[in-house]
């Protein structure tokens, strides 16, 4: 089991409860995703009143449908390869997210996770096969959806395992975020609204490793891309973007 700590540190009671409120959106949120589906969800202001968090799911497990739990009365919805869920309102600071092959009789977890999440933030959980490729590692990270309507924001979360650092670049342009590590994300990067190619590289730059086509990234979104590894092996990826919404 893997313990992640989502705020680090040591602050004063005035600075968490400040930092909480600037985590959090005012705003409804509409998630699209590549595919064009749109489902839209309460804003963060509404989620700290009702005293609850929102999480989704992102699985980077190729063949297998996957739920994720935080107690018997919290299942979240089923996770396939690449599949995204919609956020979940989960009411408790303390969590122990358990993974469990849908298909299962009963839930037998066959991963586990103690999390702390913080009312009215959102969070994205990413399910990544583990070294024997037989159970899962999980990682819970923080979304942030900005209301800056005049920048685009792109991260990068790297969940296929065995592939070294990465660098990601727009085609024929910028290097856009340099040596992401595995299992972790570099965090949301303010871009110039853009439409192009986007290229994954190995961080010498030498190498192409995955393209994105018509990647297109409007004024006062938030994307987000997880890197995977197929049943081949082979690098793919999953997209979705976030915006406040009236």
């Amino acid at each position: 089991m893997r313990i992640s700590r989502l705020i680090g540190g040591l602050f004063t009671a005035t600075a968490l409860l400040a930092a909480c409120r600037d985590a959090q959106t005012e705003k409804k949120v509409a998630t699209e995703t590549s595919g064009g589906d749109v489902k839209t969800s309460i804003s963060g202001d509404s989620a700290d009143k009702r005293g609850v968090a929102l999480v989704r799911v992102v699985s980077t497990v190729p063949g297998k449908t996957l739920v994720v739990r935080a107690d018997p009365e919290h299942q979240l919805a089923e996770a396939g390869f690449k599949e995204i869920t919609d956020y979940k309102p989960i009411d408790k600071n303390w969590v122990t997210f358990e993974v469990s092959s849908a298909g299962d009789s009963a839930f037998k977890p066959l991963a586990t996770n103690r999390e702390m999440l913080t009312d009215g933030y959102r969070y994205t959980m990413v399910i990544i096969p583990d070294s024997g490729a037989k159970g899962f590692e999980t990682r819970v990270l923080r979304d942030e959806i900005s209301d800056d309507t005049s920048k685009a924001f792109l991260r990068v979360i790297h969940a296929a395992r065995g592939i070294d650092e990465l660098n990601v670049v727009q085609r024929g342009g910028d290097t856009l975020l340099d040596g992401v590590n595995f299992a972790t994300e570099a965090g949301y990067r303010a871009v110039t609204p853009w439409t192009g190619t986007l290229e994954i590289r190995s961080e010498d730059g030498k190498r192409l490793l995955h393209t994105i086509p018509n990647f297109a990234m409007k004024s006062g979104h938030s994307y987000t891309v997880v890197l995977a590894r197929g049943a081949g092996g082979k690098l793919e990826s999953v997209r979705f973007d976030d915006s406040q919404v009236n």
